[in-house]
């Protein structure tokens, strides 16, 4: 099902865009590569950041970083393409998405694209007694890392080449506390982000809670917002059984 929101015809973006690509914790930017691609051929300027943390310099181990780390690493990034003279847009995958809502606060975003925005993680209200964020403090305590599982993908042929990325094979709960952190500072925040907003969110997501993008659509304080539920898709959905209708989505609303 769509939710949608009349969208004002004098906010439409001119063409080309500049597009400020930003990956999920743990990630990089290989996770948002087709749609990079995609961009580039229909004519915008497009930065695909690696946020702080997420080098891939220390082999498979992911380090420690903070979420204010990543937030001036996405600020720059912003700054950097604003010189090109052009509108630009932002567009946030997962953990990355929740930086573009952040940015969207103290930058001139001119539209925001959310793909999976990381509000909770899956499953975490049925965590009895404590909040999450408790547990994986008592738990970082004695192991720092835990190891990561398949890629979340559906589509088995993509999630077996996706599977050959060179990507860390663990997570740093240091780093995953820092993004709740991050949450928890945006969430009083979202009535005040007034930018066209387009949310993707597959339904059968398994990392991030999906009715987090319900809560991010209801919440933010613009009437030109778009929320796109995809029955088919994990996490991954750049890359999963619903990544044309992705691609074709965020073209459209870009331009």
């Amino acid at each position: 099902m769509e939710q949608t929101r009349l969208v004002d015809t004098e906010c439409r973006a001119e063409l080309p865009l500049s597009c400020l690509l930003v990956h999920g914790l743990g990630g990089g930017p290989y996770e948002l590569e087709p749609l990079a691609d995609s961009l580039r051929k229909a004519g915008h300027l497009v930065l695909s950041l690696t946020l702080p943390g997420h080098e891939k310099t220390g082999g498979w181990v992911m380090p420690a970083s903070r979420w204010q780390d990543w937030s001036h690493a996405v600020e720059q990034g912003f700054d950097q393409l604003a010189t090109h003279g052009r509108p630009v847009a932002v567009v946030g995958f997962s953990t990355g998405g929740t930086l573009a809502l952040w940015l969207s606060l103290s930058r001139p975003v001119a539209r925001l694209v959310l793909l999976a925005p990381f509000l909770a993680i899956r499953h975490a209200h049925r965590v009895p007694l404590f909040k999450p964020e408790q547990y994986l403090r008592w738990l970082s305590w004695f192991v720092p890392h835990v190891p990561r599982f398949s890629p979340p993908i559906r589509d088995r042929e993509a999630r077996h080449l996706f599977a050959r990325e060179e990507r860390f094979r663990t997570f740093n709960l240091a780093a995953t506390l820092s993004a709740l952190n991050l949450i928890q500072q945006l969430k009083p925040r979202l009535s005040e982000v007034a930018v066209p907003t387009l949310i993707l969110q597959g339904r059968r997501d398994s990392v991030v809670e999906p009715r987090g993008a319900q809560a991010i659509f209801d919440a933010i304080g613009t009437s030109n917002r778009s929320l796109i539920w995809l029955d088919r898709s994990d996490h991954l959905m750049v890359v999963d059984h619903d990544r044309a209708e992705v691609l074709e989505r965020v073209q459209t609303f870009l331009s």
